[in-house]
């Protein structure tokens, strides 16, 4: 029953499409062309020709505008260059601002351990103090730092940590890197005229393509 069905569906579809108003059309204008051939030979010659030359430009106007060129690929990495550095200083302004707003806090927490279930060592940033504290069933004072060697070694690796976390700019970083490397390397070159000449082939057998429906339309006019 299926098998009826797909087979009536594809003969109704194959009909439609052969008796259209636009296949009917088209034999019209024809016989219509035939006709004038028949009675005026000059000037289907000189229809033949405009038609010709009609098809010639645009068959070039679809070339030019399907082609790729090497100049809209680099344009396409400069942009992607563009948008990558955006990204960055984009991201260093929100962690400048972030940080100036953490450290302008009366009180902070620089980090900690746990030490079991709800039991934690944490120290904390209180003014210009800095105190180290037990958590637990309440808070206890462990010790202040009063050395002022270890207090600036604390704050600095406080710091760096905080750059390292909040600054997610180290992978575009690399990536510039990368790129500044790979400009230099003479692989570069290699690949981008490896590429170049891929895109040319690409057009070349593109524009072979269109002479090749380019004279299939010439003939099937004549």
């Amino acid at each position: 029953m299926l098998r009826l069905i797909r087979t009536a569906s594809a003969i109704l579809f194959l009909l439609a499409a052969l008796f259209s108003p636009i296949g009917l059309t088209k034999a019209e204008q024809l016989n219509k062309s035939v006709q004038d051939c028949i009675k005026n030979p000059d000037s289907c010659e000189e229809g033949q020709a405009k038609t010709t030359a009609k098809q010639s430009g645009e068959a070039q106007a679809q070339e030019a505008q399907v082609g790729v060129s090497f100049l809209d690929f680099v344009r396409m990495i400069f942009a992607t260059v563009f948008v990558a550095a955006l990204i960055y200083f984009l991201l260093k302004f929100i962690n400048k601002k972030s940080m100036s707003y953490k450290s302008s806090q009366l009180v902070e927490n620089l980090g900690g351990t746990s030490l079991g279930a709800n039991r934690s060592v944490q120290i904390v940033k209180a003014g210009n103090r800095l105190l180290i504290v037990g958590v637990g069933e309440n808070i206890q004072l462990l010790r202040e730092i009063d050395d002022p060697e270890e207090y600036d070694q604390v704050i600095q690796e406080y710091n760096n940590k905080m750059e390292q976390l909040i600054q997610p700019s180290d992978i575009v970083t690399k990536l510039l890197k990368r790129a500044k490397k790979d400009g230099s390397d003479p692989q570069s070159s290699n690949f981008s005229a490896l590429l170049k000449s891929q895109l040319n082939d690409m057009a070349s057998g593109r524009k072979k393509m269109l002479e090749e429906i380019q004279k299939k339309g010439s003939k099937n006019d004549e």
